[in-house]
């Protein structure tokens, strides 16, 4: 009799288990990380080194493309090198991502850093032309996140 009783809850138990609902659900599994935007050294050392030469008020105008040069008045440079000498020592680098305007060449590149300071932190948004002069140069409190994503097509 106990082999019997024990037969039959081995069987009840076969049968509970090949029941498709009775299986024990899967955790989803989680997706791997995305990967962080890799920056490239060179653009990173003409951030690095622009960020530095505003702070000083001594800014290189042969790096830049011919229509910009004409918007870099001493007046536009020491009003900004005053603003963000207020930050302090640049202590930090960090590459956001691309800057995608789709109202620049396609030949130009933009970047998005963010400079940390000593007394607070900046966006530095920064595009080079195919000839490697700079098109465009700013910088921001705030990042605009709708010109670091593509847009949705």
């Amino acid at each position: 009799m106990k082999i019997a009783a024990i037969a039959a809850c081995f069987a009840a138990l076969l049968f509970a288990l090949a029941l498709p609902g009775s299986a024990r659900p899967h955790a989803t599994p989680t997706p791997p990380p995305t990967p962080a935007p890799v920056a490239d050294p060179a653009v990173t050392k003409i951030a690095r080194q622009q960020f530095v030469q505003w702070q000083a008020g001594t800014v290189n105008k042969s790096l830049y493309a011919d229509q910009i040069v004409p918007k870099l008045t001493d007046d536009m440079i020491s009003s900004t090198s005053q603003r963000l000498g207020e930050l302090g020592a640049l202590t930090d680098t960090v590459y956001i991502g691309p800057w995608l305007n789709p109202d620049a060449p396609a030949s130009t590149r933009g970047y998005i850093y963010q400079m940390r300071c000593t007394s607070g932190n900046i966006y530095l948004w920064l595009a080079i032309d195919a000839q490697g002069k700079i098109a465009w140069l700013t910088f921001k409190n705030r990042l605009d996140v709708e010109n670091v994503t593509p847009q949705p097509s």
